[in-house]
């Protein structure tokens, strides 16, 4: 009955799996999991590499590589059990844990904007500082007395801002053309382009939005239909601290029926935030996109109009109270109405007019209980004299000449034809701003120099301690800029361009009603940082030398965030020559992410802490992983039940203590017996590798020296990890090579030095790779550390990159030619 039972069975039974076959499965495993490494160490060392750099870190960047980093390890865990039969399960739960931590981590920051989403022009109030720009908010002190100087309109407020963009595939989809445009920052421009057509092609308005406007929309009906009036759309962030951005704004012409129409300008206002100067603001001041919302104005204004601003005369001898600022005169759209010689100038009627308003809306403000004490104001007026106030900000006090500040022993050269518009006295290097590439590298405390002192430059001047420009109009948008955030800023100096050759340093000095002048300095800027100690991290100890992790941004100060006015100076103390805030809440992210996904947490494979429920980083998962999967492979092909392929002794000719083991195409043919001999091993790497072996004959070892022969004496009888008989040392292992035609992976044992080498040479660039560990010796830890680094310096000068852990060196290529 049994022997029936039996053959029933076995009838039923899957063929027996070869010896070779079994190989085959395994090494393309094996294959899978390398593959995976290199692309998970390829995305540790890229975010080491960017968080080195000078470039500001943004949050795409970290999420996309945290993301593939993330992948490629998970695929890291999953070959090594498969490799192993499940036998590192556990690895699950710390993996999962870290995962957690780290949107945890890059969660920081999202605040979300409540409330309504659209507001009447003429019932904003203070109560909705967190909704509306300030430019905004402050001309709500005005309304009581003075209601005829309020545009009829209403705000899109940042809650409604936050409720269209607080739509995670929107930012998936951001967060992927960004992270391609910073792998090039001269391509920001494209990307930004890319993105606003993105957002308008794919991400309609919320249907709520579009109600509560068109219910917004329903009193201005009237207005808007009428053929003299048009309708005023600008796009202002709502936080005080991000006032210097200026954004483009909109004019859609009367007559106005189509409500659709509004809607679009609407949608267009929206993506403004993607613009490139907005989003290399943001990237410079080390923000999240959600951090920094956004409102968008409609104002029903005459479409013959005049624009400009005004702020009170700090000089008493002009016997004039008020300075007017003319940006564009009487218009109708774009074509100017004849008969003006000058834009600086008004008609008399309408000058006198502008002026008696602005004066009472100034002093308005002067007995309103908000912030400053001087104040600008935005105003249009028409040809029949109709006076709106469009916006209000405050300004600094002027500092007074401080020329002492100037170098005495440097020459003093006179700006000719530079005209002052925001005096004081300001030291800092002279910076060349082109492009945005130049615009994203412009360092903090820098004297920003531009060819034309346009708009898209403002955003710079939360960043630099004055500006000077060889062209420009000290009644524009720039000027305007400058003089609300105390930048002392000279406007129309033909020579700016050549100011960067003068010196490392310039002291510029802009009295307001004297010429300007500059003195060249030797005096170097101070070097990144150096004001602070490396930052610490994440379990308190100091980052260690031979990391670059998270050096460049000094630990989080007490130092307020940059913003307008004086108070940004202060800020900027402590951040001269960086690129970006490093004390911001995406710096605090970046330093968090640092440990999290490179450091390595022991300084020894052979720690016995280093045990799977210990990982804490990727690094310490992909090193654990990468350990263990070798050793899974060369068990199978030394164990007893892989006796009938066994592992073959190399001769080379003599036989060599190195044992070879065929995991697919390494041999020349089918090898018969216990050995094999070198010319038919078919492995590239490996033919390679001993080429280099047996390149110079061997003299034998060097003559003895005494000390370092106390040295490793004293070591053998205090280290118990050399004793032969410790089963856990390397020490005992054999000299062992795991093959494929293309593959060799080899751990070797020379006296109490520990060798390992893997190295594939795919036929695609992305599968090419070498990592060698060196490590161990009976040397005291000081002798050992030199040795490593003798070994680090003669692999650097073949471009590999190394890295140095106590006294084990590991050093890589990837993605050379074969």
């Amino acid at each position: 009955m049994l022997s029936l039972l039996n053959r029933l069975f076995k009838r039923n039974e899957a063929p027996p799996v070869t010896v070779e076959e079994s190989f085959a499965a395994r090494f393309h495993r094996f294959r899978l999991f390398l593959s995976a490494h290199i692309d998970a160490y390829s995305e540790i060392m890229a975010f080491e590499e960017r968080l080195a750099s000078e470039l500001p870190l943004g949050l795409p960047f970290m999420r996309v590589t945290l993301a593939k980093l993330t992948i490629s390890t998970m695929q890291c865990v999953m070959q090594l059990n498969s490799l192993s039969g499940q036998r590192y399960a556990r690895l699950n739960a710390p993996f999962a844990a870290l995962r957690s931590t780290l949107q945890d981590i890059l969660n920081q920051g999202a605040c979300p904007v409540e409330g309504p989403l659209v507001l009447p022009m003429n019932a904003i109030t203070q109560e909705h500082r967190l909704l509306v720009s300030p430019n905004i908010l402050k001309i709500t002190p005005i309304l009581d007395a003075h209601p005829e100087f309020i545009t009829p309109g209403f705000v899109v407020t940042g809650a409604a801002w936050w409720l269209y963009f607080n739509d995670a595939d929107m930012h998936e989809e951001i967060d992927r053309i960004m992270v391609i445009s910073q792998e090039d920052s001269g391509s920001y421009g494209e990307a930004a382009a890319t993105i606003r057509d993105r957002i308008l092609a794919s991400f309609p308005l919320p249907e709520v939005l579009c109600t509560e406007v068109a219910k917004a929309l329903e009193p201005l009906k009237e207005l808007l239909a009428q053929p003299g009036n048009s309708l005023l759309v600008r796009c202002f962030p709502t936080l005080p601290e991000h006032g210097v951005l200026v954004m483009p704004e909109q004019v859609l012409h009367g007559p106005i029926t189509d409500t659709d129409a509004i809607l679009q300008s609407l949608h267009t206002a929206m993506t403004m935030a993607y613009r490139p100067r907005a989003m290399i603001y943001r990237l410079k001041l080390g923000i999240r996109d959600r951090a920094m919302p956004f409102c968008i104005s409609f104002s029903v204004i005459p479409t013959k109009q005049a624009r400009g601003s005004a702020h009170r005369n700090l000089d008493v001898q002009s016997g004039s109270d008020v300075i007017i600022h003319l940006r564009r005169k009487v218009s109708t759209g774009e074509d100017p109405i004849q008969g003006y010689a000058e834009d600086t100038y008004l008609p008399d009627t309408l000058h006198e007019s502008v002026t008696r308003h602005c004066l009472t809306a100034l002093d308005c403000l002067a007995d309103a209980p908000i912030r400053g004490n001087r104040h600008e104001i935005y105003w249009a007026a028409s040809e029949n004299h109709d006076f709106y106030l469009l916006g209000v900000t405050s300004l600094p006090d002027p500092e007074e000449d401080n020329s002492a500040a100037r170098n005495s022993e440097a020459q003093s050269i006179p700006l000719h034809g530079g005209k002052t518009t925001y005096p004081g006295s300001v030291t800092g290097p002279p910076i060349l701003v082109r492009n945005l590439r130049d615009a994203l590298a412009f360092p903090i405390g820098g004297i920003l120099v531009v060819d034309l002192a346009a708009p898209r430059w403002t955003f710079l001047l939360d960043f630099a301690a004055g500006a000077i420009a060889s062209e420009g109009s000290d009644q524009g948008i720039f000027a305007r800029v400058a003089r609300r955030n105390g930048r002392p800023t000279v406007i129309g100096y033909p020579e700016a361009l050549e100011l960067p050759s003068y010196g490392p340093m310039l002291h510029l000095t802009a009295p307001m009603h004297q010429e300007a002048h500059i003195a060249v300095s030797s005096q170097p800027l101070p070097a990144r940082g150096e004001h602070t100690a490396p930052p610490a991290l994440a379990n308190g100890t100091p980052a260690p030398a031979a990391k670059e992790t998270s050096l460049r941004a000094p630990a989080p100060s007490a130092a307020a965030p940059i913003s307008g006015g004086h108070d940004a100076q202060k800020a900027q103390d402590t951040q001269i020559g960086h690129t970006w805030l490093p004390t911001s809440s995406v710096a605090s992210i970046a330093r968090e992410l640092a440990p999290k996904v490179a450091l390595l947490s022991f300084s020894d494979t052979d720690d016995p802490d280093f045990r799977a429920e210990n990982c804490a980083s990727f690094h310490d998962f992909i090193t654990y992983s990468h350990d263990h999967a070798v050793e899974e492979m060369f068990r199978h092909g030394t164990s007893r039940k892989g006796a009938q392929a066994p592992a073959k002794q190399l001769v080379c000719d003599v036989p060599k203590q190195f044992w070879i083991i065929n995991l697919d195409d390494g041999f020349y043919g089918d090898i018969k017996g216990p050995t094999v001999n070198l010319e038919d091993i078919a492995s590239l790497p490996m033919r390679s590798l001993w080429e280099g072996f047996s390149d110079k004959p061997w003299d034998g070892p060097p003559q003895i020296n005494a000390r370092g022969f106390l040295s490793v004496l004293f070591e053998a009888t205090q280290n118990p990890n050399i004793d032969p008989a410790s089963q856990s040392t390397h020490y005992t292992e054999k000299n062992v090579f795991l093959i494929a035609k293309r593959f060799c992976s080899m751990r070797c044992r020379f006296g109490f030095h520990f060798l390992s080498l893997d190295a594939l040479l795919g036929e695609r660039e992305k599968e090419r790779f070498i990592i060698f560990q060196f490590k161990g010796g009976a040397a005291n830890m000081a002798r050992r550390v030199r040795r490593v680094q003798f070994v680090a310096e003669l692999l650097a000068q073949f471009d590999m990159a190394t890295e140095i852990v106590g006294d084990t060196l590991t050093a890589r290529m990837e993605q050379g030619d074969e």
